[in-house]
């Protein structure tokens, strides 16, 4: 229980009452109670024991000793230092199990602290948190919005009742310790850009948790399925300045913590909001890898069980294929997937939601959805282990270049060609690193904050190929090259 319910249950009737009906007891003990034996005397009234408080008291027992322990012979009770010795004369040895072994537990919420460390706690210790909800599920586990009681913050931006966290709460240890040995790796790493983690906490058998600041605007995903903004220079520029500040984080992870993120997606980068802008972060290390040499040679297959399958690099099919390949997985796996993120914003950007809901269709992963997730590549031959971008990529690119937002010297063109010549190359080894990558973004934005219509141009939708993500599945599209707008079609966006 936190501190400051337990301050409530102490001013209320009940509970003082027991304190002065139950026992014989001078006027000062609900004082001293306060003082000094607060969370002893809320776990006595949990037990019915509440008459007992003045007993203990007068054994000079405070809270200050807790937790207690029992001594190796059962002969007394030990404060948390086992400096100090009771005799809790006045309880029974049942009594006495119960209250160490549990009850004094739900007294001694931790404070919790933001600087990335990993907390042990009992696993009969209650935690600090008032208005938990669940608010999503995943394959390793579940994710709770909830609030810290105000006196068990340590180090927050802002020490509020109002303060949200995301708990995540794993299903099996093995995950959590996966996940936590990453955290506490790049705990140095203080990025914009990558959702700052706050502590973990492992409670033995009763639960393991991982707690973040919760994204109030939620995943990337469900920013573009939600924004129906209009395209603008604005938008289009803030948009290139996220995508350089992902690629920036990412360069980090890769470079100074020899950190392979893994499975980078919409759904595992989150919207925060940061004053008057909306600033997206990367999270989710569950699956990431350090290795300190710049590409490691595995001597059997990597084993990741949670890989979405419609962004991860082709890499990952050839060890399929072959189990024993000695390939290497590269931290260049990291900008296939980014890639693969970038192609959705663009297609965001100039369609809008229902192009990112045909998208997703036609790749397997959307709502509606009836086919198998897709990879965005297609193995040409396995022998040889080698492999081309999915059609639907290419077929979307075009259809992207066709717009005349897209033409030749347009920020907008710049990326599509980031993306397609060189982000999703499936030849690792003719993939950029996350350097170079934010090099070219940094270029693209110069250029545009010097010439506001390199960002967008004026021009008339009419006319403007769409992106027919229907015909696509159904084997009937055109070249995208010469597709015109059609009334069933995802259609362009007006730009203001």
């Amino acid at each position: 229980m936190a501190m400051r319910s337990l301050d409530e249950q102490l001013e209320e009737d009940g509970i003082r009452k027991s304190s002065i009906d139950n026992c014989e007891k001078p006027s000062d003990l609900p004082d001293r109670i306060r003082k000094e034996a607060k969370k002893i005397f809320g776990a006595l009234v949990l037990m019915g024991k509440a008459d007992k408080i003045e007993g203990l008291l007068d054994e000079g027992l405070t809270d200050d000793h807790l937790p207690l322990s029992r001594d190796p012979n059962y002969d007394a009770v030990l404060s948390c230092d086992g400096a100090t010795s009771f005799q809790f004369g006045c309880l029974g040895r049942q009594t006495i199990t119960e209250f160490i072994k549990r009850k004094q537990w739900l007294f001694l919420a931790p404070i919790l602290d933001t600087n990335g460390e990993l907390m042990k706690v009992n696993y009969e210790c209650a935690l600090p948190f008032t208005d938990s909800e669940v608010e999503g599920h995943g394959a390793a586990g579940i994710v709770h919005r909830a609030k810290i009681y105000q006196g068990h913050q340590r180090g927050f931006e802002a020490e509020t009742v109002d303060y949200q966290v995301a708990i995540k709460e794993f299903h099996h240890k093995s995950e959590f310790v996966k996940e936590n040995e990453i955290l506490q790796k790049i705990k140095g790493l203080q990025h914009r850009h990558i959702i700052r983690h706050l502590t973990s906490i492992d409670k033995g058998k009763k639960g393991w948790y991982i707690l973040f600041p919760w994204a109030a605007g939620g995943n990337l995903q469900d920013y573009w399925e939600a924004s129906e903004q209009e395209p603008s220079r604005e938008l289009v520029l803030w948009s290139l300045k996220q995508m350089l500040g992902l690629t920036q984080a990412l360069h980090k992870l890769h470079e100074e913590f020899q950190c392979r993120h893994g499975d980078l997606k919409p759904g595992n980068i989150l919207c925060v909001q940061e004053k008057e802008e909306t600033v997206l972060k990367i999270a989710d290390f569950g699956i990431s890898k350090i290795h300190h040499a710049q590409t490691t040679y595995r001597k059997t297959a990597t084993a990741t069980v949670y890989l979405t399958p419609s962004y991860q690099g082709p890499e990952v099919e050839f060890e399929k294929i072959d189990k024993t390949d000695r390939r290497p997985r590269s931290r260049k796996y990291d900008i296939w997937s980014m890639g693969c993120v970038f192609l959705e914003f663009a297609i965001w950007l100039l369609h809008g939601p229902e192009a990112i809901e045909g998208f997703a269709n036609a790749k397997g992963t959307g709502k509606s959805s009836t086919n198998p997730s897709t990879p965005l590549y297609e193995v040409t031959d396995k022998a040889a282990k080698t492999a081309r971008v999915h059609q639907l990529v290419s077929w979307t690119i075009e259809g992207l270049q066709a717009n005349p937002q897209c033409k030749k010297g347009t920020a907008l063109a710049a990326l599509l060609d980031l993306i397609k010549n060189q982000m999703l190359q499936p030849e690792v080894e003719k993939r950029p690193a996350a350097g170079i990558v934010c090099s070219e973004l940094e270029s693209i934005i110069q250029e545009a904050q010097k010439d506001p219509s390199y960002l967008l141009s004026s021009c008339d939708a009419n006319g403007i190929p769409s992106l027919d993500f229907d015909s696509f599945q159904s084997g009937t599209y055109q070249d995208n090259r010469t597709l015109k707008l059609s009334s069933s079609s995802v259609t362009v966006r007006q730009q203001q």
